[in-house]
């Protein structure tokens, strides 16, 4: 809030790392309320800053870091886990953005896995693995003992539980002749 009404106070490394931790807890609104908080030249792609703004010798000014996160926080958001890691891994820039978040790799692992948790029942180990962003001994311990999934060939099982259990659903309505015949008589209407 502070930063909100007062833009002068506005610092960069609080801010990115604010907003690299709410990253991670994905697909929750915490990101785009965070953003909603900075002036909104910090938001247009391409801004350029006041003179305070201006960034030190090897830094990304606030705008292009903003721009960055916002990349990764579609990503995340559509689902489009495997680019998310493509994108994280393809500039130096991102590697400096989450630095001073630790463990910023495990807990969007454990968001992620809870995503697909929640909608799938069994999924092909290749692709979670490329979603996971592991391979080997390493994906196979974080299945089993983080997420609590069985392993079968390359298939990854996940237990049922009521978000991903599929239930059918009746939708009844009651409805009486009488409620459409005001519907009907319009229809046999002469148009004026």
């Amino acid at each position: 809030m502070k930063y909100q009404f007062n833009p002068v106070l506005l610092r960069d490394e609080p801010t990115t790392n604010i907003l690299v931790k709410t990253l991670t807890v994905f697909p929750g609104p915490d990101f785009s309320l965070s953003l909603s908080l900075l002036p909104p030249h910090l938001l247009a792609p391409n801004s350029t800053g006041t003179a305070h703004d201006a960034p030190a010798a090897g830094e990304a000014p606030l705008s292009e870091a903003v721009q960055k996160l916002e990349t990764l926080h579609k990503h995340l958001t559509r689902a489009e886990y495997a680019n998310f890691w493509t994108t994280l891994d393809s500039d130096d820039l991102y590697a400096d953005l989450i630095a001073d978040v630790a463990g910023f790799e495990d807990l969007v692992r454990v968001r992620i896995a809870a995503c697909v948790g929640q909608v799938v029942r069994e999924i092909q180990r290749p692709l979670l693995e490329s979603w996971l962003r592991l391979s080997g001994a390493d994906f196979d311990r974080f299945v089993k003992e983080s997420c609590g999934w069985l392993i079968e060939g390359d298939v990854v099982k996940v237990p049922l539980n009521k978000e991903n259990e599929a239930r059918g659903s009746v939708v009844r309505e009651n409805v009486k002749f009488d409620q459409f015949s005001r519907l009907i008589v319009r229809a046999y209407e002469q148009p004026a």
